[in-house]
Parts: structure tokens; sequence; C-alpha cells
């Protein structure tokens, strides 16, 4: 489906937000029926309420009413419902759906059909087709099969009749039916009337924003609960603002000389390193916020690409979609899915679709507009084991990198699958020289043109995102590589090994390292403990590639990468952080605890 311009989008949106402004507009118009003393307009308001055929514009009240009229055949009914649905909403639809509301209604007719064989009542099949039959006789194709239904014994046994008999195909009816309705209604033209709450809560909300923007100024610290509209807490919010000083920390040094031999692949040898006195920019924690999302550890945690919503998977399987601003108007999701959940990632060109990939290594799909998920085809078979999942930059497209083996990226599948298409655009099987790589993380450049993998074995190899040819490897000499980043010139690679030191290679000759250093998060003699070595999910580069962001054992750390001096950091899970991610000015950690905690960010 293409893309909708930025002013049909925006159109799109502010009807929906109309819509679902209906209750309170109707409240509103209540109250000035009684200011203004029109009781006799109240009760003609209140009386055409109840015989709403629109029924305040829900989907599933409306699926729900011309399906109940299919199953208890009542089809002069459905008929004449299916028509006023068509002139009232469908006639304004582009034509291309023409073909989509034809298909609806021969499904319900069906429907009706297989509901009146079901039940024995051949007399309504016989007057219907003798009413519709001379047209669907016309029609011909798979109706002809249909024009014998009263003489049939037992329909149901027989292969052209038998899926309509089954509750599978009903649900997937009603499923179908209810996105398509669901798609309709924001397309609609809305009075000007139906967009005044969505301005008034757009108001409050920059209200709210404004107040702390002022407290962060003087300095204030408040803390709030958020609530549940039944009285509950859902989650403690925690705005915290306090300065962190900066802790001491040796700059990025030039790495000490040695001897570079003749090589097609980057060496580990030394180069001269720009120097780094100018000054630059730290990033300081501006909000702290800790939210109780789920009752058991999580897992996988990733920020939207718009970063309004999060998306976050714990042990016991469940899977929720929800929104870290109050003031957000989108609906909260929740799945227990039954499946387990290896890797996710948002779609960053769509951003209400979210990608799983699960332990089959099939990707599935959860529509957040429509609350919907769908399968897709399997991904290398012989590889299952799912390594990390990048979401392409510009494009509707996964790099999926898995190995045969959980233990080992020693050999490794680089796949890229076209979510547009549902199918794998490109494929290249990878080997290592090195036995002892366990694992491998990923990171794209700014355009998604490049993908940097770095096994745990020191061995990084740059691909062409679009056609997974290997364009330059780096072997670096480090061992239990976790992270890896490019510079914002996209000149170098800034790797991290588990136990904080940072080093930096240069992408151009022969690949040489220019600087090291060590990120100060507690290794004695380059050892940590076993639960505070960072791994793949605990590293994180900054969009703007100036800072990294790890979490050795139950809080963020924020370092500057050119100086690797620790800038800031977030207040403390009650548990070990399990997951991190960054957004364009907020960060998250999720913990074993079933806690997230969000924190936003600005530069100073």
């Amino acid at each position: 489906m293409s893309q909708l311009s930025p002013k049909t989008a925006e159109y799109v949106q502010s009807a929906k937000a109309g819509i679902e402004s209906l209750e309170y507009i109707d409240d509103l118009l209540r109250e000035y029926m009684l200011f203004r003393g029109f009781k006799d307009t109240l009760k003609a308001f209140e009386r055409d309420l109840e015989r709403d055929r629109d029924h305040g514009f829900h989907a599933d009240k409306i699926v729900a009413e011309v399906l109940a009229m299919a199953c208890d055949l009542r089809i002069g009914a459905l008929l004449e419902y299916w028509k006023y649905l068509t002139f009232r909403f469908f006639s304004h639809l582009n034509p291309k759906y023409q073909r989509t509301t034809k298909m609806f209604e021969k499904r319900l007719v069906r429907l009706f059909l297989a509901s009146a064989a079901r039940q024995n009542r051949r007399e309504l099949i016989r007057e219907f087709m003798a009413e519709h039959g001379p047209v669907l006789a016309r029609q011909g194709g798979d109706w002809i099969p249909w024009l014998g239904l009263e003489y049939i014994d037992r329909p149901q046994t027989r292969p052209e009749f038998e899926a309509y008999f089954g509750d599978e195909w009903l649900t997937s009816l009603r499923t179908a039916l209810t996105d398509f309705m669901q798609t309709v209604f924001p397309a609609m033209a809305v009075p000007r009337i139906l967009l005044f709450d969505k301005d008034r809560r757009e108001k409050e909300m920059l209200k709210r924003k404004l107040g702390i923007y002022e407290e962060h100024l003087r300095g204030e610290t408040k803390i709030t609960a958020r609530k549940q509209p039944g009285g509950g807490a859902v989650g403690l919010v925690e705005n915290h603002i306090e300065a962190v000083a900066a802790a001491t920390s040796p700059r990025l040094q030039p790495a000490a000389a040695a001897a570079v031999g003749d090589t097609d692949v980057c060496d580990s040898g030394p180069a001269d390193m720009v120097s780094t006195d100018e000054p630059s920019s730290e990033l300081r924690i501006s909000q702290d916020d800790i939210f109780l999302e789920h009752n058991a550890g999580i897992s996988h945690a990733r920020f939207s690409a718009s970063g309004e919503l999060i998306a976050s998977y714990d042990d016991e399987s469940v899977l929720k979609v929800w929104a870290p601003d109050p003031a957000s108007a989108a609906a909260k999701l929740k799945h227990e899915l039954e499946f387990s959940v290896s890797a996710l990632a948002w779609d960053q060109r769509h951003a209400h679709l979210l990608y799983m990939c699960d332990e089959n290594t099939f990707i599935h799909t959860l529509n957040t507009n429509t609350n919907l998920l769908s399968r897709h085809s399997l991904l290398d078979k012989r590889h299952r084991c799912m390594q990390c999942v990048l979401p392409g930059a510009a494009s509707s497209t996964l790099l999926t990198v898995s190995s045969a083996r959980p233990d080992t990226s020693a050999d490794t599948t680089v796949q890229l699958w076209d979510a547009g298409a549902s199918r794998v655009a490109a494929s290249q099987r990878l080997a290592t020289s090195s036995p002892g790589a366990r694992g491998v993380c990923a990171a794209l450049n700014h355009n998604g043109t490049l993908v940097a993998l770095a096994h745990t074995s020191g061995h990084v190899q740059v691909l062409d995102a679009r056609s997974l040819e290997t364009v330059a490897t780096v072997e670096t000499a480090q061992r239990d590589v976790c992270g890896v980043g490019f510079s914002l010139d996209e000149s170098s690679l800034r790797v991290v090994t588990e136990v904080g030191a940072l080093t930096q290679w240069s992408l151009r000759g022969r690949c040489l390292m220019t600087a090291e250093s060590v990120l100060e998060i507690g290794a004695t003699n380059g050892t940590l403990p076993a639960d505070s070595r960072l791994d793949c999910d605990r590293v994180a580069f900054t969009p703007d590639r100036e800072n990294v962001v790890v979490a050795p054992r139950d809080q963020c750390l924020i370092f500057n990468v050119d100086s690797a001096a620790l800038a800031d950091s977030t207040r403390r899970h009650k548990d070990l952080v399990s997951v991190i991610d960054v957004g364009a000015d907020c960060l998250l950690s999720a913990s074993e605890d079933g806690t997230v905690r969000v924190a936003r960010y600005r530069k100073v």
C-alpha cells in the first residue's frame, strides 16, 4: 500500500481523533440543549441516538449486527442494512475499494446460506434463490454450486462448502470486516465540531509540557503517579531532575604503535588520531519516569519510529504496546502470545507496524492501528537461532542475522526481508575465521546502506545493506565484543567489549585502530562479575553517535564517545537491567523486575 502524503495523513488522523470524540461531543450537546431549555429537541436527540444505525462509528458493533443478521437468517434486513452502509460510507471511498465491498457482501450472503443449511431451513434458501438466483447464475464462477444448495444433503461435507460451516472461517470474516470498517471511518469528512475535542486535548498537552519545561528550568523535582480511570495506579511516574556531575575519565588516547603488514583486510595496527581537545556537547537526563507494565522479567523492549510508543515483551510471553506519555491518545494493547519472541523491531516507515521473530524464525506483524496479528513466511530453516534484527532506515525491510546454534556465530546467515512483499529480497551466508565467536551484534549507518556485524571474537564485517556483499572487514583483536556503531561521518567504527573497553577503527585504507579507552563501569584489571558484564542488549549509541549508553547492572550510564567521560546516569531499578533502547531524545531500560524506566535527555 502506498504511503499517504503528509497532508492526507494529517487529515486522516484528525478525522480519526474526531470520531473518537463522539461521546464527548454528545455530552456537550446535551448540556447546551438543557442550558437553552430545548427539552423537546433533547428528547428527539436521545431517540435518534437509540436508533443510531451507525452505532457511534464503532466498527465492532456494526460488524456484530451484520453477522447476527446473517446467522439469524434475516436476509432482507441484512441486504437492506448493507445497502445503507454502502450509501453512507462505502460510496465515498476510492473506487479501488468497490471490489472489496462486493467481496464482503458475497461472504455475508454465503454466511446466510450456510446458516440456513445448518438449521435445515431449506425454504429460506429456496426463497432467496427464487429472487436472486438468476443474478447469481449470470455471475457464474464459484456461485454455480451454491445454486443447488437446497437439494444437497449435508453440504458441510462437500469440499466446495466445507470452509463456510467452520468457526474459523466466521472468525476470519469478523476480523477482516472489522479491520475494513476501521479503515473506512477515518476516511470520512467530519464536521468541525468533532475536531473540537482533539484541539482541546492538544492544548492541554502543550500546557502540561510547558509546565514541565518551566520546572526543569527552575531545577525543581516533582513526583506524580499515573492513575487508571478506575483509580488504581498502573505505574509509578517519577519526574526526576537532578544534576549529575560528570565523572573524570581519560579521553580517548591514540593507539600504541605496532608493525603493519600488507593484507587485504583491515588490520589492528595503529594510526594517528585527530585531536579531541575541542569541546563536545554532553547529555543530561531532564526527566526520569518508571512504569510497572509487566509482572515478569522483560526480555525485549523497543521505541517505535516516532518515539511515541514502546513495545515490551516479558518472560511469560506477554506483549504490550503502550505510550509513556500520559497525554498520548494511543490505545494500550496487550497480547498473550502463543509463541516465544526472539527479536522485536518497529517499521521505520510505517510507525504502526511491529515485527516479531519467533523461535522458528517466522516473522509476525502486529498492526497497532487495528490490533491484528499476522504471520509471514519462514526465513532460513537451517539457521533458526536469531542473533539480531535491524529495521531498514528508510524502507519497510528487516535485516536479520541468524545462526545454526545459539552458542556460536561462526556460521551465520544474513537476510533482507521485504515486509511489503512478504519475501526474502536478499540472502548471504557468512562464515568467520574465528570459531570462538559466541554471538554477533549489528548496527546500520545513518541511511541504512551499510551494516556492521561485530562478532564476540572481535571479527567485524561491513556489508552493503542492499546486496549483503562484504565491503570491508576489521580484525580488532578485541575479545568479548558486545557493541558496535558507526561514527557520525561514517569514516570509522566504535567497538565496545563486555568489560567496557572502547576502541575506534578507521574504515579508510587498512582500517587501523585510531583510539582506545575504558568506560568506567567498575571493571578491575579488565574483569567484571558475571552479572555486571555488558551484552548486545545493554549497549546502544545515541542517534548523533556522540554518546554511548550502557547498563552494567541496574541503571543506564551515558558516556561521551570522544572523551569516555561519564555524562549522566538514570536512576536505579530494583533488579538487573535486561535490555535498553535509545531514541532521538529519550532512552529506556527494561528490568528483570518487570519495570521500564524512560528517561528524557537533552544536550548541554
